[in-house]
């Protein structure tokens, strides 16, 4: 019978999380995991693989408060880019937190990036279809205008921008909203 582990698996989860978030994928070794996690690296891989199932379990946790996907479930679309604006911003900002978006940052999660874009989309087509957003706006152009502007405060809070300044320009990006 294994042993249960002697550590809190959530809890090493979510410091593997900040330290790949801080540093990357493939600026975090196996050593700085293990000491952040406070545990052995046999424990690391008996409880979590290895390092790819580990960043993938770390990446699933930063997802679950996102910004993007709880977003996209107002009811229109302008809501959903208002909704995307208010988390960025706050989210990106938060105190105890690495700075900015763990997914947008990391080279490695281009995938995950390309989801959240055609997620942006679908629900921007769908606003179309259902008479909430012109037809003759190009849902293409302006998930991609949603997407650079999510980029833009994820590295302006990453290079130390306040609240208050990224506040700033999201409300200054919801202004180019499509009457």
């Amino acid at each position: 019978m294994a042993r249960p582990p002697k550590f809190d698996r959530a809890a090493a989860l979510q410091r593997a999380m900040h330290l790949f978030w801080e540093r990357g994928f493939d600026g975090t070794s196996i050593n700085d995991l293990t000491e952040a996690m406070g545990i052995s690296p046999p424990s690391l891989y008996a409880a979590f693989g290895d390092k790819q199932a580990l960043y993938a379990a770390a990446v699933d946790l930063y997802e679950e408060t996102a910004v993007v996907p709880p977003a996209l479930a107002a009811p229109t679309a302008r809501e959903a880019f208002g909704q995307m604006l208010d988390r960025a911003v706050e989210l990106y900002t938060r105190p105890g937190r690495p700075r900015g978006c763990l997914v947008i940052a990391d080279p490695p999660l281009q995938k995950r990036r390309g989801a959240g874009l055609k997620a942006i989309a679908d629900r921007l087509r769908r606003a179309q279809r259902e008479g909430d957003l012109r037809r003759d706006v190009d849902a293409a152009a302006l998930a991609d205008y949603i997407d650079l502007v999510l980029r833009g405060l994820s590295a302006k809070a990453r290079d130390g921008a306040t609240r208050k300044q990224l506040r700033a320009a999201a409300d200054l990006a919801l202004t180019a909203w499509p009457a």
